[in-house]
């Protein structure tokens, strides 16, 4: 009775062992996480420092670097690209490339997570165009007739005419020149005779130059005006000596 329990208990044991391998070949071998180069984008034309992004994770995650190799690379043209990095990075920056140090060209840029076991997975190589020197054409996208837009209908111009306006010259009023003033005549005195006995031996005519000079109320008129005059002229001079006397006498007075 034990043995056929035992080989029973066998027969179980089998199956299960039989079951377990079953499962595991027929469940898909798990793979590794491979890293990957968002930007640039492939075929991008690219200048001077090339900012790298993607993501370069795994498990068993020890370091990343990164590498450029001139387009189409060999197993030995790969050149690596700054330092290694040992932070594991999830769609970002990986690192910057200057592009200013090579030609010209097409390259190949690639990310390597390097694991704790030494082994290494690498990504799909990006290729971009280098044109730090050249202009890389930019391809015109194609246009096709259902979204095609008509173009604008040109707008003629049209001519404006030129209208001269004329600014009418307002004049001054006009210029008034003074009257020239008539020089009025000059009117000659006549002497005529002063005494009734002159006029009568004249017969009523005017008396001559010679009978003005010489008549008696002139004279004296003429005598009188001078004798005041000349007193006149004796009184300032006395008067001029009395004051410049008066002034000395002050003086000698007031002097210390």
């Amino acid at each position: 009775m034990k043995r056929p329990l035992f080989l029973l208990l066998l027969i179980c044991i089998a199956l299960v062992l039989a079951g377990s391998t079953l499962a595991a070949l027929a469940a898909p071998a798990a793979q590794d996480p491979r890293p990957i180069i968002a930007q640039p984008a492939q075929n991008a034309p690219v200048r001077g420092v090339v900012q790298i992004v993607g993501s370069a994770t795994h498990p068993q995650f020890q370091r990343y670097e990164l590498y450029f190799a001139p387009w189409p690379p060999s197993d030995q043209s790969w050149v690596f690209i700054g330092d290694a990095h040992f932070n594991p990075v999830q769609l970002g920056l990986l690192g910057t490339w200057d592009s200013r140090s090579v030609t010209d060209g097409t390259y190949g840029l690639r990310v390597r997570v390097v694991k704790q076991d030494g082994n290494y997975i690498d990504s799909e190589p990006r290729t971009v165009e280098v044109a730090n020197f050249r202009q890389v054409a930019t391809p015109t996208p194609e246009v096709t007739e259902a979204t095609a837009e008509p173009l604008p209908t040109p707008v003629e111009e049209v001519a404006v005419p030129t209208v001269a306006i004329v600014v009418p010259t307002i004049e001054g009023p006009p210029t008034v020149q003074p009257p020239t003033p008539t020089p009025e005549p000059e009117v000659t005195p006549i002497l005529m005779a002063n005494s009734g006995s002159s006029a009568g031996q004249t017969g009523g005519k005017p008396a001559s130059v010679t009978d003005q000079l010489f008549n008696t109320a002139r004279l004296a008129d003429a005598v009188k005006k001078a004798a005041m005059y000349t007193v006149a002229a004796f009184v300032l001079i006395g008067a001029f000596f009395a004051v410049k006397a008066l002034l000395v006498w002050l003086w000698q007075k007031i002097r210390p």
